[in-house]
């Protein structure tokens, strides 16, 4: 059942980015925009970049376990860090974001498994079916690297180019106090969502242990 379901993620998830990466590169070709710009706009969202992470925890354990990359994206710490990104990525997506625009097409199939059906499948098979740990509180803190380093990453390209993957890290139109602000407001979110992992994670160990 574990690989099944990690299959079908790394299916979807892998599909999911493929088809966000075509729909990018082929509005460049329509707009006669420079591919390497688009691809470095499609590598600066959050959204792309968590659900990679996703593709490869699902693919450590259904393509490839017996693999460094396995070994690794298959640590309980891991595939609990992306646990708390993909579940960020989803609902941030649906208050935040979900009400800025409208796709349609393969842009809406793309928005969707993007933002609902990865996210999705990825909390389920955390909770049921991905291995558990005796997790410190400590690593609270270890997984805020990842959103700090996302956030200075969009500040400082923001800076270079003037663009910025989502309105509430604009330091163009809200300032950077304000940016500042929000993104420290974002990281306490992450933090709690660690705390809750954390816990979540021992009462699940205990339930096991119990049967």
């Amino acid at each position: 059942m574990k690989k099944l379901v990690s299959a079908l993620g790394f299916a979807v998830g892998t599909f999911a980015v493929a088809l966000q990466l075509y729909l990018i590169l082929s509005n460049a070709y329509r707009d006669q925009v420079s591919y390497i710009s688009e691809v470095i706009r499609f590598f600066s969202y959050m959204t792309i970049w968590t659900n990679i992470l996703v593709i490869l925890c699902f693919g450590s354990i259904a393509i490839f376990p017996k693999t460094k990359w396995g070994s690794y994206f298959s640590q309980p710490s891991v595939q609990a860090a992306a646990f708390i990104y993909i579940l960020v990525v989803g609902v941030a997506y649906h208050f935040l974001l979900a009400n800025v625009w409208s796709p349609t097409g393969l842009q809406y199939v793309a928005d969707i498994l993007l933002h609902y059906g990865v996210p999705a499948l990825y909390i389920l098979f955390w909770i049921f079916l991905a291995k558990k740990r005796f997790f410190s509180y400590k690593y609270s803190f270890t997984w805020l690297i990842y959103p700090f380093v996302y956030f200075i990453y969009s500040l400082i390209r923001g800076e270079i180019t003037s663009t910025y993957p989502y309105h509430f890290v604009d330091a163009n139109e809200l300032g950077y106090p304000a940016v500042f602000i929000t993104s420290l407001i974002l990281l306490v979110v992450y933090w709690g969502l660690g705390l809750l992992t954390i816990w979540g994670s021992r009462v699940l160990l205990k339930k096991r242990s119990l049967k």
